[in-house]
């Protein structure tokens, strides 16, 4: 059993991977932090480099917790969406943690397409961190 959290590289996505990490720790489980990318023509080096930084400093969070941790670059011609569903199915995740945006006008809840795509199609639960 495991836990899955999506990075992309935004505060709100380091907030989901400190809430898996505690929930992981609680629950005695390994959490995945993943970066998906496109590959092919979509994705360059630049790309690829940003997503080294980005998993680089999920490692470095993830010492301060003391849970079983792994930090892995998705590149497999698929969206994140599609990415983060079919890997928590391979790793037998328990959860999925995503971060949402928020506007604070009226506190709308905005959804990326990455985002939709796994509340919609995930089996596993699906918690969205602010």
């Amino acid at each position: 059993m495991s836990i899955v959290v999506g990075l992309d590289g935004s505060d709100r996505s380091f907030r989901a991977l400190r809430f898996a990490l505690e929930e992981g720790k609680l629950r005695g489980v390994k959490v995945y932090a993943v970066h998906s990318l496109f590959g092919g023509d979509r994705t360059d080096m630049g790309d690829i480099e940003r997503g080294e930084k980005i998993l680089e400093e999920a490692r470095k969070i993830a010492e301060e917790y003391g849970v079983e941790f792994e930090a892995k670059m998705l590149i497999r011609g698929k969206s994140p969406g599609e990415d983060i569903v079919e890997f928590a199915e391979e790793v037998n995740a328990i959860m999925i943690v995503l971060g949402m945006k928020r506007r604070s006008l009226m506190e709308e809840v905005i959804l990326g397409k990455a985002a939709k795509y796994v509340v919609v199609k995930a089996k596993q639960p699906v918690v969205l961190v602010k």
